[in-house]
């Protein structure tokens, strides 16, 4: 494909995904906070704990195996047949083991409440991995579209089903049994959208090629996996199921927010970055646009929503969620990094570098140990803590490895949204001011939507006098994208 064909696709993906983001929110945050106030924080907090003995699995199968097919220039179907059934074969052996060491392992973790739905989540696992290859291969020629279709399909089953068992009593039955049917949809719609099969045409030569490439991923995979689930694993020890669960939640929050706003791009940008790697050039353009983009949406979308989250989150999910509120404000902060930041690694597999992935989680981990004794007494909130120093302290080292690899400036990725943060902190000191001069008899519900007005119309207000430059710099991005879209430009 050429580079603008590229960058058509990956703009046609961009609306797909962004409608199916924006869609499922809606009906999401709908049945979401129904079912927190049904289930409570312990059932989340099971799967959390379960999710992280899946954790071990996902190392080694899935997507460490099947990135490579997304990566590579040229792939074969005695590639893909290779990756299907290596990738199959390792997680039958995963999931026999997690499902017969069950009661051993909950114990290990201090939560014996997890033994119960692992045997059931084993099966679970094997078969969501059959989609591994056909879904890599979707993602591969971006046609994510398709996968929108096929994720929306398997959402809508998978939270109606959740909703319907959770007001029969299932508890957290009622996450495991959606999550089963929402995983047999994915597999059959991946399986028929890429109209790929898989063969017996494997092979050892295939298997060394795409080694190299795998043998980082997976060690990019297990540091990735450490570094999440030490504090977890610490919080459970200390607070139990519970406070797992609030951490949980605040995680899920902040991070549907800026999935919302930015998911989209993090999903496709190694894909893109991987089709453009011969034209850094057009790499650097694109990440300019973008970055301008995000950091405009996603700095006052995240720290808004820190300031209204004490009124907002007992309003919609109940008071026995009043505990998430601090964690999921230190999470909220860390849209501050993620605008930018969280691109890295998926820029830096993008251009082949599958080393610096590992430097960065490497260290994110080290600050876990380092700040670990410090933070731990706080429970929940130090716990939120110490993943936000550890994002935020690791940031200048990942952006300085992007320069390294990609020759895209450290310094900008950092400093390219600094009219929008000012911007963005212009508007919180202004809806702290409105909310502190509210009448005390206004309801929860009017001081929020005062809230969110008055954070609207300070903020735009704001962007056009401090941000005026970043506004112009989005309506050229807007119209740079539209000349791609369009076969206009065919950058060198």
């Amino acid at each position: 494909m050429s580079t603008s064909q590229i960058i058509r696709r990956a703009i046609r993906n961009l609306v797909w995904m962004f409608a199916h983001s924006w869609a499922s929110a809606v009906f999401g945050l709908a049945t979401f906070a129904v079912m927190a106030r049904i289930l409570g924080p312990e059932p989340y907090g099971i799967m959390a704990l379960a999710a992280l003995v899946f954790g071990v699995a996902g190392v080694f199968v899935g997507a460490p195996l099947t990135e490579s097919i997304q990566q590579r220039d040229e792939i074969t179907n005695v590639h893909l047949d290779t990756t299907f059934w290596l990738n199959s074969g390792l997680t039958l052996v995963f999931a026999v083991v997690i499902a017969l060491l069950a009661e051993p392992i909950s114990a290990l973790i201090g939560a014996p409440a997890v033994a119960e739905v692992l045997p059931a989540l084993s099966v679970i696992m094997l078969f969501s991995s059959l989609e591994g290859v056909p879904g890599a291969l979707l993602q591969r020629e971006l046609e994510n579209d398709k996968l929108v279709w096929i994720e929306t399909a398997s959402e809508l089953l998978t939270t109606g089903l959740a909703l319907v068992l959770a007001l029969l009593g299932f508890g957290v039955w009622s996450l495991v049994i959606s999550m089963a049917a929402g995983t047999l949809i994915s597999v059959a719609g991946c399986f028929y959208a890429s109209k790929w099969r898989p063969g017996f045409s494997v092979s050892v030569t295939a298997f060394r090629e795409l080694f190299a490439f795998n043998r980082d991923t997976v060690g990019t995979y297990f540091l990735g996996y450490v570094d999440d689930a030490i504090p977890r694993f610490l919080l459970s020890l200390v607070g139990g199921e519970r406070a797992v669960g609030l951490l949980s939640i605040a995680g899920t929050i902040s991070g549907s927010l800026t999935g919302l706003l930015m998911g989209p791009f993090n999903e496709i940008a190694m894909n893109v970055v991987a089709r453009l790697q011969s034209s850094r050039r057009t790499v650097h353009e694109l990440l300019d646009r973008v970055f301008a983009m995000t950091t405009a949406v996603i700095y006052p979308a995240t720290l808004g929503l820190a300031i209204v989250s004490p009124l907002l989150i007992p309003l919609v999910i109940g008071d026995e969620w009043i505990a998430a509120v601090v964690p999921l404000q230190i999470f909220l902060v860390l849209g501050i990094r993620d605008a930018t930041g969280t691109f890295n690694i998926a820029i830096l597999r993008g251009v082949g570098d599958s080393r610096s992935p590992l430097i960065i989680l490497s260290l994110g981990i080290l600050f876990l140990f380092i700040l670990a004794p410090l933070l731990l007494p706080y429970g929940v909130a130090g716990i939120a803590t110490l993943i936000a120093l550890r994002t935020f302290l690791t940031w200048p080292v990942s952006a300085w490895l992007v320069q390294r690899a990609a020759g895209y400036s450290a310094i900008r990725q950092i400093v390219i949204g600094w009219r929008a943060l000012i911007a963005s902190l212009g508007m919180v000191a202004i809806v702290l001011l409105v909310n502190f001069h509210m009448p005390a008899h206004w309801s929860e519900i009017a001081r929020v939507a005062v809230m969110i007005i008055s954070g609207i119309l300070s903020y735009t207000g704001l962007m056009f006098v401090v941000g005026a430059g970043q506004v112009r710099e989005i309506r050229e991005g807007i119209g740079w994208f539209r000349n791609h879209h369009d076969g206009a430009v065919e950058p060198a």
